[in-house]
């Protein structure tokens, strides 16, 4: 019997993969590579339902974060929106105000109230200090030098807006370059008659004892005209706070007259006499800033801080005229720090508007 022999055609390795290539060019090796790495397996429903509520939550985490930086950008915008619409109402305000003021003369729009200014009291600084207490000599040092250059400054802003109550003098930018303009600018403790200051010490001289005598008499208008709103409130509690049955009599018994304010001074010959009263610290600002001049004065407002070094005698009796208590009416020395205002463009006198206690 004879079996019949089938030949199968031998292929090759090579030639298979070349007819792969050749049906399928665009799966390359490297396709096909990326395409494993990318392929995801085949999931169950419930898989999908669990991938679809995490994208769905991340997409509204990410909606939810950009809204609320849009918020954040909408209310900047409205901040700085309303900061500059404040700042537009306030420029308008004031030109309103400007206005206002040449529609009617008579109201001050103005004359609003001020805080005290920076007025500060000179520190103890003797050699002996040096010595005993560096670090305080040389913070007392530091403190008046910075004293020293805001006075010597206001007196400057006065000097040029020919504010020195009582002195004619024709300030002008070429007199910083004499010596005698820095002698008056630079010493406003001085008690020389000649300098720019001397009217101003005698009428705080003069408007202290009309004050203590008006306390007193309780002469209540003297005061008033004597004193700002917010001092005078503290007097007249003095005044009323007083029993009824009260005699005052109050009386300066150290020397207050020309002769004692006004001395020359020099490092070999001392004061002789107390001079009762010595202005330690001079601040100014221009407060009138309307478009338009004031009518009358200057455009500033003079803050004094005076120093009264004086020798006073009060006595209270009673009705009958027997005294209170007989150890209080004896002399004593009394200090006091007081701050004198002027306001430019009011046709008044110095006012005492603050006291300060060293």
């Amino acid at each position: 019997m004879a079996m019949a022999t089938v030949k199968v055609p031998c292929v090759s390795f090579r030639s298979q993969l070349k007819k792969r290539c050749l049906l399928y060019p665009q799966r390359s090796f490297s396709a096909l590579k990326s395409a494993t790495r990318t392929a995801t397996p085949p999931s169950t429903s419930k898989a999908s339902t669990t991938s679809g509520q995490a994208s769905a939550t991340t997409s509204s985490n990410a909606s939810r974060k950009s809204s609320i930086k849009n918020e954040k950008k909408a209310k900047k915008a409205l901040t700085a929106t309303d900061s500059t619409e404040a700042q537009l109402k306030q420029i308008e305000s004031m030109m309103n105000m400007a206005n206002t003021s040449n529609l009617f003369p008579t109201m001050d729009m103005w004359g609003t109230k001020l805080v005290t200014l920076d007025v500060e009291i000179p520190r103890d600084a003797s050699l002996r200090m040096l010595f005993t207490n560096p670090g305080a000599f040389w913070h007392a040092k530091q403190h008046n030098f910075s004293n020293w250059l805001k006075n010597t400054f206001s007196m400057y802003t006065i000097a040029k807006a020919r504010a020195f109550t009582g002195v004619n003098h024709d300030f002008r930018f070429s007199h910083l370059f004499l010596p005698r303009t820095w002698r008056q600018l630079g010493n406003v403790t001085s008690h020389s008659s000649a300098s720019w200051l001397a009217p101003i010490r005698r009428i705080a001289m003069d408007n202290y004892l009309a004050i203590g005598r008006a306390i007193a008499d309780k002469d209540e208008a003297t005061l008033k005209a004597l004193t700002t709103a917010d001092h005078a409130t503290k007097v007249n509690k003095i005044v009323r706070t007083r029993k009824p049955g009260e005699v005052w009599q109050w009386k300066v018994l150290s020397d207050v007259s020309d002769k004692a304010l006004f001395q020359d001074k020099s490092l070999f010959r001392p004061l002789a006499i107390s001079p009762g009263a010595t202005i330690v610290s001079i601040r100014s600002g221009e407060v009138y800033v309307a478009k338009e001049p004031p009518k009358r004065g200057n455009r500033l407002v003079i803050h004094a801080l005076v120093k009264f070094e004086t020798t006073q005698e009060l006595k209270v009796f009673t009705k009958q005229g027997q005294p209170v208590d007989a150890k209080s009416t004896e002399p004593h020395n009394v200090v006091e720090y007081l701050v004198l205002e002027k306001v430019g463009w009011y046709d008044n006198t110095w006012q005492v508007r603050d006291q300060i206690y060293k």
